[in-house]
């Protein structure tokens, strides 16, 4: 028997049922069950580095798609050659034959038919002209692992073949003087960002203590995971805006002390003038801010200061501009013209390749190009800003900050999970992102701390912070953002998180038990890959976890004998979202209802979403095209709320 409720968005032959009665143990499949492509699992922290693939094309007309085909195989095997694992997939932007037919027309050229490669599309225009003569000699290639890491295809490359469109050496905006009161400068790179890295002025960024930090992962997780308590007690007043529940801190992480050292040593810059203060001047943009006016500036400070804090040593793709600098100041003729082909019409697809395969670091292109060694406000000049990092609090600041033995500290917390990539060096050399490699290093530290017998003083002090200097430079960040600003303390919820996207999620259900408003309004669907090693914060949830809670596991599956008679055990968050139809469709439809979704966007937030889509077409009788609006509906009146990267 269902009430009879209506809502705004409810479909007239399907209106809201009672609140359903389900035994997850014995849930059966529905008509949903269709099996997704990708793991729920693989979830990313907001701003680190990751990979992503793109969306399938729709197909063409097969004699089209054969031309573009055969257009594809009469070009030199650097423009086709897919053997590199790549960060980002091209995409064909035409849909139908009138499209590539257009494209394929007199005047256009290859380059419209992919995007999202390199920033303006992958050209297929100008190559080198094949060769034949036996005069024509290769250039050398540079003999050092760095350059081999790179995997270029350069095609039949020569230091006399012609190159047209080579980029033009970028502006130098950045200069050095002498500092007149050097004495002045205190300089904490090591501990701290410099004041001008302001991320909301008149406020500078803030030095929290690490009051606690532990891995929630077990070892052999294939993401390790750290949660931390950040003390923010002395944390500036800034009116009206506050830590809330749902709600995302910025975190401004240095690169590592070893990464700029060995920036510092392939320039060839004199150990005695790295940290020394200068004058920096600037004639435009807002480097080395974080979020500062576009002008020109004057400001003391180190060369040490500015590559530890202010410039993306690793985890922007090379441009243009930065690559046509190292061409500039090559000494070497054979580095001097790959560089420059890179820059070049010809070198397009090869340029395309660098910028989407495996990340390329800063310190890698300089030792590939060894004879390259341009001067460091050079360089500065062509790298981008090194942006703060954005990692939702994982609790409500107001319940942790209640905890006992505290003696009126005030917490936040949060959840990192590290992200690592092959280095250039070797396969048993592994490259962390900025943020999480940072965040790491901290709790690694402040674990055998602990180990040490440097232990909080009774809730008092913190020790193993002001001893070791263990603190993380951030600010109240996004605290409007969706999470935070659609989140209710009453209506039932639909929680839907994989991996570290489930950080959040426990902030919310914290709130709940606070107000004893939780078992019977929250279901939530936590996506890992094995239970035994990488399900964060397992038994953390209060007395009611285990009648709110769906763990699915992409890795493990139990066998078809252990379930019941005509019962599939989901793999993936979506099959699980399919399963539970009913109650989606009653939270989403109930008044101050919330379906929230939270991970990475690719195959985990996609495939939820086309989940939700097929819940609505059963549920409620739609097509497709009616249950797509109907979510759309759905999110603009903040009752679907969606946060993925």
């Amino acid at each position: 028997m269902s009430r009879t409720l209506s809502t705004d968005h409810s479909h007239p032959d399907n209106p809201i049922p009672e609140e359903p009665d389900i035994d997850y143990s014995l849930t059966k499949p529905t008509s949903l069950t269709a099996s997704s492509p990708r793991s729920s699992g693989e979830s990313l922290v907001f701003s680190d580095d990751y990979s992503s693939d793109s969306d399938a094309p729709s197909t063409p007309q097969t004699d089209v798609l054969e031309e573009v085909v055969d257009k594809l195989e009469a070009l030199p095997a650097s423009f086709t050659d897919n053997t590199k694992k790549r960060r980002a997939s091209t995409t064909l932007i035409a849909q139908n034959s009138q499209d590539i037919q257009r494209l394929l027309g007199d005047g256009e050229t290859g380059t419209k038919l992919i995007q999202n490669c390199c920033g303006g599309g992958c050209c297929l225009m100008d190559t080198l002209p094949p060769t034949d003569s036996p005069n024509f000699i290769p250039v050398v290639l540079p003999d050092n692992e760095a350059f081999r890491s790179l995997q270029l295809k350069l095609g039949p490359l020569s230091l006399d073949s012609p190159l047209t469109q080579i980029a033009p050496l970028p502006p130098v905006t950045i200069s050095f003087e002498g500092a007149s009161s050097p004495s002045e400068h205190v300089s904490t790179v090591h501990s701290h960002p410099p004041n001008y890295m302001q991320p909301h002025p008149p406020y500078n960024v803030f030095s929290a203590p690490v009051y606690h930090a532990r891995e929630l992962t077990k070892p052999g997780a294939e993401k390790r995971t750290f949660h931390f308590d950040l003390d923010v007690t002395n944390y500036p007043d800034e009116g009206d805006v506050d830590f809330k529940v749902g709600g995302a801190i910025g975190v401004c992480p240095p690169n590592e002390t070893a990464l700029v050292d060995d920036v510092f040593d392939v320039l060839g810059v004199p150990s005695f003038v790295r940290d020394k203060p200068v004058l920096m001047k600037s004639t435009t943009g807002r480097w080395p801010t974080i979020w500062g006016e576009d002008k020109a500036r004057e400001l003391v400070t180190t060369r040490r200061e500015l590559l530890t804090w202010c410039a993306d040593l690793q985890s922007s793709p090379p441009t243009k501009p930065l690559l046509r600098l190292l061409a500039e100041y090559s000494d070497a003729k054979n580095e001097k013209k790959i560089l420059e082909y890179l820059t070049s019409a010809q070198g397009q697809a090869a340029f395309c390749d660098l910028r989407t395969g495996p990340h390329i670091t800063i310190s890698q292109l300089l030792h590939a190009f060894p004879s390259s060694k341009p001067p460091l406000p050079d360089l500065l000049s062509s790298l981008k800003q090194l942006m703060p990092r954005f990692y939702s609090l994982s609790n409500d600041p107001h319940v942790s900050s209640s905890r006992e033995g505290l003696a009126g500290r005030r917490l936040i917390e949060m959840a990192v999970t590290v992200h690592e990539t092959p280095d250039w060096r070797g396969t048993n050399n592994k490259r962390t992102g900025v943020g999480s490699g940072f965040m790491e290093r901290i709790a690694q530290r402040f674990i055998q701390a602990e180990a040490d017998g440097l232990t909080h003083k009774g809730g008092a002090g913190l020790e193993a912070s002001e001893v070791m200097g263990l603190h993380i430079p951030m600010f109240r960040g996004l605290m409007s953002n969706p999470l935070s600003r659609e989140f209710v303390s009453d209506g039932p919820m639909m929680l839907v998180g994989a991996g570290v996207g489930m950080a959040p999620f426990r902030g919310f259900i914290l709130n709940r038990l606070k107000n004893a408003n939780c078992a019977n309004k929250i279901w939530l669907v936590q996506g890992v890959r094995d239970s035994m090693l990488d399900e964060i914060y397992s038994g953390e949830l209060g007395a009611h976890e285990k009648d709110i809670k769906k763990v699915v596991q992409s890795r493990k599956r139990r066998s078809s004998k252990s379930l019941p008679d005509g019962a599939s055990e989901a793999k993936y968050v979506q099959d699980e979202v399919r399963q539970q139809a009913d109650i989606v469709w009653f939270v989403v439809n109930a008044v101050d209802g919330r379906v929230f979704v939270c991970g990475s966007s690719k195959g985990m937030g996609e495939g939820v979403h086309e989940a939700l889509v097929d819940v609505a077409m059963e549920k409620g009788n739609l097509s497709r095209e009616e249950a797509g609006k109907f979510w759309e509906s759905k999110k603009d009146g903040g009752q679907y709320i969606a946060e993925t990267w």
